[in-house]
């Protein structure tokens, strides 16, 4: 090891010493324009790719990722702020894509990202130093690996991939063409999640928050996780697959991509079913026994919630004129819960009673339009209009009070709306928005908590890199 790279050094040394002299030769000096070092600096460069390389000269890497901030200023009725946090729409994060070919047909590869953020959108809500959480309540942590795969793909027989990650069914209601999307995504609960809904009868805030009334304990998104996925080759604009992750979870589904005519248009509907959700809960007999492990309810049993399965049908679609700029987007989703289960806490934290299962049903749809165009050149000013309802959907999260008696109806309904305007930089990979949006709830529920609106603002921008 030392031997080689003392021959390594020794040739670079010679090679120096062999230029420092031809430079000094007047014959040399004068001829500013000559080859005298070209075969140094060759040699040079040559070692550095070796070194940087090592053994993976064979695999292709690329190191991409971004940088995102907004101020948010919101206003519950009650109090009213603003914050400087990273839209969960798309925070700042990084990534490491390889691949390697193995035949002309045959490539493998990977994809290696993490988020790291200090704040965020869904994790910052109305609480003394609200604005510093950064906690998020999708896709992990400040800190969180987000994708974590290896695949190998046949350019006729498709690919399959096994890790954490994305699987086939995830981001399925987030297809847009508009270029809006840091503004106003199709998931909208990406931007209001941890606030608190507003008590104007007490002035006070009530123990929902508007995640429960948008997602509920499931994930419009579906999720990411461990799992293995297939997908078929991309045939005529259209692109099958399907995963299975964990022991609990499965999803199929079909995207289209394509123009014609000047008109641009993509789609992606997914299946998914997940049925992990039983949990343990803390019994008196728990509390009283002097087995360390049975501290842990969890522990190789399960209490509530053992049969619980959520079937989920969701997709988007988004139409874009080129030529006008004009766009439509549209996304839904329709949820079939069954086996919900809740349970009664005591002063001491003990589980008294379980109740018996119970199924619902909960929607969403999300409706898009605006205009795209180079008006300053300087890429796309995107302006938009948007709107969303959702009935039904928190009917299987707690109160948030003593524990866990049922606290959302089929009739709660939660509507948003919202404009705005994102211009894009081509030059820099960069975008600039301004938007608005407003949040209403409605139903019995918010009829017991006398539920404000909220209202947010938030200007930011994204570089790429």
């Amino acid at each position: 090891m030392n031997g080689g790279s003392m021959t390594i050094f020794g040739r670079i040394s010679m090679a120096a010493a062999a230029a420092l002299l031809v430079g000094l030769s007047p014959a040399t000096a004068a001829d500013l324009g000559g080859n005298c070092c070209a075969d140094l600096e060759e040699r040079v460069a040559e070692l550095e790719a070796t070194t940087v390389r090592k053994g993976t000269r064979k695999v292709s890497v690329t190191l991409s990722g971004q940088i995102s901030q907004e101020l948010l200023f919101w206003d519950d009725g009650i109090s009213d702020d603003m914050y400087v946090t990273g839209p969960n729409a798309s925070n700042s994060r990084w990534r490491f894509l390889g691949s390697a070919k193995i035949s002309p047909e045959v490539t493998a590869g990977f994809l290696y990202e993490l988020q790291s953020y200090a704040s965020n959108s869904s994790g910052v809500n109305q609480s003394p130093g609200g604005d510093d959480l950064g906690g998020a309540l999708f896709g992990g942590g400040p800190n969180a690996l987000r994708e974590a795969m290896a695949w190998i793909e046949h350019s006729r027989l498709g690919r399959i991939s096994i890790g954490h990650g994305s699987n086939f069914a995830n981001n399925s209601i987030l297809v847009d063409l508009s270029g809006k999307g840091m503004a106003a995504s199709n998931g909208v609960f990406l931007h209001p999640a941890a606030f608190r809904i507003a008590n104007s009868g007490t002035g006070g805030y009530s123990a929902f928050t508007w995640n429960q009334f948008f997602q509920g304990t499931g994930d419009w998104l579906n999720t990411r996780n461990e799992h293995i996925q297939y997908r078929t080759p991309t045939i005529a604009g259209f692109t099958l697959g399907g995963s299975i992750g964990e022991n609990n979870y499965w999803d199929v589904g079909i995207r289209y991509a394509g123009e014609f005519n000047g008109i641009r248009l993509a789609t992606n509907i997914t299946y998914s079913v997940n049925s992990e959700f039983g949990t343990g809960v803390v019994t008196e007999a728990d509390t009283t026994s002097v087995e360390p492990y049975r501290a842990s309810p969890a522990f190789g049993r399960c209490d509530l919630n053992c049969d619980k399965e959520m079937k989920q049908l969701a997709g988007s679609a988004s139409i874009r004129h080129m030529p006008t700029g004009l766009f439509f987007t549209g996304a839904a989703g329709r949820r079939e819960v069954e086996g919900q289960q809740f349970s009664t806490i005591d002063g001491e934290g003990v589980t008294t009673d379980v109740t018996a299962p119970m199924n619902f049903d909960a929607s969403f749809f999300y409706l898009s339009s605006g205009i795209a165009r180079n008006l300053t050149g300087l890429g796309d000013t995107v302006f938009y209009g948007e709107y969303s309802q959702w009935k039904g959907v928190g009917q299987d999260t707690a109160n948030g009070t003593t524990g866990a008696s049922r606290g959302v109806t089929s009739s709660d309904k939660l509507e948003h709306w919202g404009v705005g305007v994102v211009q894009h930089v081509d030059a820099a990979a960069m975008e600039f928005w301004l938007a608005y949006k407003n949040y209403t709830l409605s139903g019995p529920t918010a009829d017991s908590i006398n539920a404000e609106d909220l209202h947010q603002i938030t200007a930011g921008t994204r570089i790429r890199f």
